[in-house]
């Protein structure tokens, strides 16, 4: 047997074990590429299809594992559909072996979703209804004015443009996007200063809203996965992912632009209202994430991401800032 199947062998041995599930068949690892932070195994048994998920058995690890079991049940309890969790024969959501531990979820059945008009209300209405029922949720303190992907890290951003220029037939072109993109990020750099984050409102938060967390079926919305990055956080952080995965990844078109992000927000206002400063701050949220994000995939992705190439992304994000600049204008001054 090779290590791999020694290892799978092994989970079966423990599931068997801690869990009362009748007939557990051999498990089967998730493909490398659905792997993010933790592997991902698929668990068939008489009782059911679950997901199981392995972590390091360290104590800071399995707290924030414990915090996200406890906002499930809390999700769950409120209308939030989530992936239910497992207890071991001993009543335990967490089984801890040697130097690793195991949780076992119900697997979902369903697919990402997929953006159209009804799936943005239906994931609207999710955010907004669940930043308003986890407002006062006990959580793990940390610094709500510090977001991932709350700016673009310059190195990053250097080796997207160079790919860019020196992949284009006009480079000239790829200049005068990196200068419309540079000055939208400066523009944003006062928007969303420190001090100025100060005047968003915080609280509970998911931190990582995007489709592949937003599991569908049948038109309706079976499942928001992956609590990881949940926790203490600005509201503007998971409408600016929102926004910015649901909404502006895939189109540069500024009608298709406007109808997307009027839906997804006129349906989560439904439960939480933005401020003034948060509605005129937005608009560069979303427009540093997103850079940040294809800055950051570009690389990884060996230089194409979601279809298109450095100096086509150059183009896109110049043209998408535009539009997310002139939002912001008219959220700020009315016009």
């Amino acid at each position: 047997m090779n290590e791999r199947r020694d290892g799978l062998d092994i989970l079966a041995d423990v599931i068997r074990e801690h869990y009362d599930l009748g007939r557990v068949d051999r498990p089967e690892a998730l493909a490398p590429a659905h792997q993010r932070r933790h592997r991902k195994i698929v668990v068939q048994a008489a009782a059911g299809k679950f997901l199981a998920k392995t972590y390091k058995r360290d104590p800071f690890v399995l707290d924030a594992l414990r915090f996200q079991h406890r906002l499930s049940d809390h999700m769950d309890t409120n209308g939030l559909p989530v992936a239910g969790i497992q207890p071991a024969k001993n009543g335990k959501r967490i089984v801890e072996v040697d130097n690793w531990a195991l949780e076992l979820q119900e697997f979902v059945e369903g697919d990402p979703m997929e953006v159209s008009s009804e799936t943005l209300a239906i994931s609207a209405d999710a955010l907004g209804q669940l930043h308003e029922v986890c407002r006062e949720f006990p959580r793990p303190g940390r610094d709500a004015r510090m977001w991932r992907f709350s700016e673009v890290p310059r190195s990053l951003f250097a080796k997207l443009f160079e790919r860019a220029h020196d992949a284009s037939e006009n480079p000239a072109t790829i200049d005068e996007y990196c200068n419309r993109i540079a000055l939208f990020l400066h523009e944003a750099g006062q928007a969303l200063s420190l001090e100025a984050r100060d005047r968003f409102e915080t609280g509970l938060i998911h931190g990582d809203w995007h489709a592949g967390n937003l599991i569908f079926k049948g038109g309706r919305l079976v499942a928001i996965v992956d609590l990881e990055f949940a926790g203490d956080g600005c509201y503007l952080e998971d409408l600016a992912y929102a926004v910015s995965n649901l909404c502006v990844r895939t189109t540069m078109r500024p009608e298709r632009l406007a109808k997307r992000t009027d839906r997804l927000l006129h349906h989560y206002q439904r439960h939480r209202t933005l401020s003034f400063y948060e509605e005129a701050a937005l608009y560069y949220a979303v427009g540093v994430k997103h850079i940040a994000t294809v800055s950051y995939q570009i690389p990884q992705q060996d230089g194409e991401v979601a279809g298109h190439t450095a100096d086509e992304w150059m183009e896109r994000l110049a043209a998408q800032c535009e539009w997310l600049a002139e939002r912001a204008n008219q959220a700020r001054w009315g016009h």
